[in-house]
């Protein structure tokens, strides 16, 4: 069965919760309801942008939870309360019932039908590419056309890209469809828009919650669409959104909007842009909390509203059953007048800044890092309205140097990275990292230490990390990293020879995390390294034989190995732990009807 790209931007875009093992699951609904609407209050970035007064719908909605209030009361509540927020990437899921805040929950996607443009509007040869994830063709002659699922694979969307660019390099337009887009990684939305861009134009800002306050956040991060790839296309451009292009594809239609050689055609987009992670309640409902904000070139968020078009057309039902799709008639029919709407040539331009990061790194690679901070040190004393500094930018550089084995560079990026951001604990876990791998440790204890200090434990990768840096200034050795570290020095064999001398000093000494397991597999998998992943994931079931989560990773790395048969015994087991594995089914059935 295949997912349509809306589900499967619910299903995969989505940060999953950690395994989380309660020795007893709560069970009082005053103390659920408390700890999720801390949750909430702790973590979610809207509140101000939407003008929800949030401690006014906790008086509202805990008044209706009692100690007899049963769990389906409990859930209906819970849910009352997140429909407040208007908020497409909410979710609230307990073992029989789920709940989706925002308009997506309400609505019917009955506009838009490729099936339809391919059938009918476009001419010769419907090219596809990365599965069914691109699919382009020409309208006629000289007007191109491109439809795309979701932002996701960049350096394959990469190559696509380039090539769609290259095909309708002569066109007289070209028409980007990004209806029934379910989004994903906004950095690939930006790699798709940078191949239309003729300069340097600021698109957006993205900031995180970062405290107990509402209006607590990390400094802005910028973004820009600019020149990138082989070629750019500057002639005409339309972009066609609808209630259905969500997430990313909103904010692929903020950097396209920039652009003076693009128009938008269709209706305002979804409304729904912020980053979300994934979470669980103690009893084990699961729920999603968006925790960033993003805002638009001019400083305007657009959350809860969605992206206007510049022309707004819309199909409805009876159109597409008849065979029409205006939206996209009107787009080419604006092309072949040759008069699109246009927007202003100085959009973007007004606070075009340069990243301090990405110059060090390349001055580290070309002059020594020695010159490199010293030409960062004098680019830092200029005009602050010349430059940004993005703290996941310079923890990437130096991830980069360390995951090269060049140790004592990244000692120093870090050091850098404390120095700018010292209120931040990942900053002094990643420099602790960087000691660890050069052998100090007692450097690297104290970084951690420091880390656990700062480390709020509010989102569940601070959780995570707290435990691992507790364990670390501890002492205890965390197989799993050792475990990735091996295999990227040397190969499998030598990973899974390390991880098991790890063990030699007993129950005590070590630590064993099935979440940075799994990760390693599925980026083995990512890398083609099918038979590795396959190595990795037998690891963890081994490790962890009363988590369906395993058997299901291990299922899908023997799926797409080609072993039909272990892939559907690992998936029938996952099933017996997880009856509620809905996914697992339907791949199951796939998997027996082949």
């Amino acid at each position: 069965m295949k997912l349509s790209s809306l589900a499967l931007f619910c299903c995969f875009f989505i940060a999953a919760p950690p395994h989380v093992t309660y020795a007893q699951p709560e069970k009082d609904p005053i103390r659920l309801f408390e700890e999720f609407w801390k949750t909430y209050d702790r973590n979610y970035a809207l509140f101000d942008v939407k003008h929800i007064d949030w401690n006014a719908l906790y008086r509202v909605y805990r008044p209706r939870i009692t100690s007899h209030t049963s769990d389906e009361e409990l859930f209906t509540v819970m849910s009352d309360m997140l429909g407040n927020l208007n908020d497409n990437h909410i979710r609230l899921t307990s073992p029989d019932r789920r709940f989706q805040s925002g308009i997506l929950g309400r609505m019917t996607m009955e506009d838009f039908s490729l099936d339809l443009i391919k059938s009918k509007y476009l001419k010769g040869k419907v090219e596809t590419r990365l599965g069914e994830l691109f699919q382009f063709g020409w309208l006629d002659d000289s007007i191109g056309y491109f439809h795309f699922n979701g932002f996701g694979r960049p350096q394959e969307t990469s190559a696509v890209i380039d090539e769609i660019i290259r095909t309708f390099r002569s066109a007289r337009g070209i028409i980007v469809d990004v209806r029934a887009n379910g989004g994903g990684d906004d950095r690939v939305g930006k790699l798709i828009a940078d191949r239309f861009a003729g300069r340097k134009r600021l698109y957006m800002t993205t900031r995180s919650r970062n405290g107990p306050h509402h209006d607590a956040f990390t400094p802005p991060k910028y973004w820009y669409v600019e020149p990138e790839g082989p070629i750019q296309f500057t002639g005409p451009v339309i972009v066609l959104t609808h209630r259905f292009s969500v997430s990313a594809a909103e904010n692929f239609a903020l950097a396209m909007r920039v652009l003076p050689n693009v128009t938008s055609v269709g209706d305002a987009t979804s409304g729904v842009f912020a980053d979300v992670y994934g979470d669980q309640l103690s009893n084990g409902w699961r729920f999603t909390v968006p925790y960033k904000i993003f805002y638009d070139q001019a400083g305007f968020c657009w959350e809860g509203i969605g992206v206007p078009s510049d022309i707004r057309e819309v199909n409805t039902k009876e159109d597409i059953q008849g065979g029409r799709d205006r939206v996209l008639e009107l787009a080419i029919q604006l092309i072949s007048i040759g008069h699109p709407v246009s927007h202003p040539a100085t959009a973007g331009l007004q606070d075009v800044r340069e990243s301090l990061a990405r110059p060090l790194s390349r001055n580290i690679d070309e002059h020594g890092i020695d010159a490199a901070l010293a030409a960062y040190e004098k680019t830092r004393s200029g005009d602050p309205s010349g430059y940004y500094l993005d703290e996941e930018e310079l923890r990437e550089v130096g991830k980069q140097l360390l995951d090269s084995k060049r140790v004592k560079e990244a000692v120093s990026v870090f050091k850098l990275e404390v120095r700018e951001f010292p209120g931040m604990w990942i900053a002094h876990e990643s420099l602790g990292d960087a000691y660890d791998q050069m052998g100090d440790a007692e450097q690297a204890r104290a970084c951690y230490r420091k880390s656990l200090e700062l480390n709020p434990r509010s989102y569940p990768w601070e959780r995570t990390a707290f435990e691992s840096d507790t364990r670390l200034v501890k002492g205890i050795k965390i197989l799993s990293r050792i475990l990735v570290r091996t295999l990227d020095d040397k190969d499998i064999d030598a990973a899974l020879e390390a991880f098991e001398k790890g063990k030699a000093g007993g129950a005590g000494s070590y630590f064993v995390d099935e979440n940075e397991i799994n990760q390693l597999g599925y980026r083995l998998v990512n890398a083609g390294k099918v038979p590795e992943a396959i190595k990795i994931f037998a690891l963890n079931v081994r490790e962890f034989p009363k988590s369906w989560n395993v058997y299901d990773s291990l299922g899908e790395a023997y799926a797409a190995h080609g072993d039909k048969e272990l892939a559907i015994k690992n998936y029938e087991k996952s099933i017996e732990l997880n009856p509620r594995n809905t996914n697992g089914a339907i791949i199951l059935k796939r998997l027996k009807s082949q």
